[in-house]
């Protein structure tokens, strides 16, 4: 059972990440393909593809690292980048409401609270390496494992006249992504993904060197001052779009 869970889990996960790819590639050379036509602008694309870039890095490299050295401070310092570089994602470019429907917009909306809160409460506990290897291999993992099949199935809906003849579409797409994400947790939980290791109970907790909090701080720190500009940029390019002339006068002394 655990070697099909791997594939499958695998499978989904490779399918995820070659989706954000080509969006990335759309964006750059085929902008009139994007199924998010937002993406078409330039800044907004670089968001993205530095949010690709931050999830990959703590989904495959920081994260479990973090664990197998039971490292909370890169553990939290991976989660926290991947936050700081999905919130303008979620602020200015979702179109899941319009690309998928309103109800695959809500779940993704009620998804995204349920998350950030199960991150800020698993936090708040008492360290549990395990919790940590559910929210690595779930939660985090979920961005990607859910984006092909959900893509797949919004072909059958994705006009008027398909709409129209497939109704029972939405609801499709959302219950097979819902069922996706039950499943890779009841996957993840009883340990049937075969490269997804809890961490060692006997290993001692890593202490980070002064170097190592720096790194993580500061990288965060540089992180959240791109994203502010980035989000900046982006909302004045839209501005600017739209005719508004933005008038910028000195302070007085």
């Amino acid at each position: 059972m655990s070697v099909l869970a791997t594939i499958v889990y695998t499978a989904l996960l490779a399918w995820g990440f070659s989706v954000g790819v080509r969006q990335i590639y759309q964006a750059h050379r085929r902008p009139t393909q994007l199924l998010n036509p937002l993406f078409s602008n330039q800044i907004a694309i670089r968001m993205f593809t530095l949010h690709i870039v931050v999830v990959t890095g703590d989904l495959f490299i920081v994260g479990p690292w973090a664990l197998a050295h039971k490292s909370p401070l890169w553990y939290w310092g991976g989660r926290i980048a991947l936050f700081i570089s999905a919130l303008p994602i979620a602020a200015y470019l979702n179109r899941n409401p319009q690309s998928f429907g309103w109800f695959i917009g809500r779940w993704v909306t009620f998804r995204n609270f349920f998350e950030y809160t199960v991150h800020v409460v698993v936090a708040a506990m008492a360290i549990n390496w395990f919790h940590y290897y559910i929210l690595l291999w779930w939660l985090v993992a979920y961005r990607y494992l859910d984006v092909g099949p959900r893509r797949a199935l919004q072909k059958l809906y994705n006009t008027p006249e398909k709409r129209a003849a497939r109704p029972w579409g939405q609801a499709l797409n959302w219950g097979v992504i819902t069922t996706i994400y039950v499943l890779t947790f009841l996957a993840v939980y009883n340990r049937q993904i075969i490269w997804a290791k809890v961490p060692d109970p006997n290993r001692a907790t890593h202490v980070p060197a002064h170097w190592e909090t720096a790194v993580v701080v500061g990288g965060n720190l540089v992180l959240a001052l791109v994203t502010w500009i980035n989000t900046r940029r982006y909302t004045d390019s839209i501005l600017a779009e739209n005719g508004v002339t933005l008038k910028v006068t000195a302070s007085r002394p």
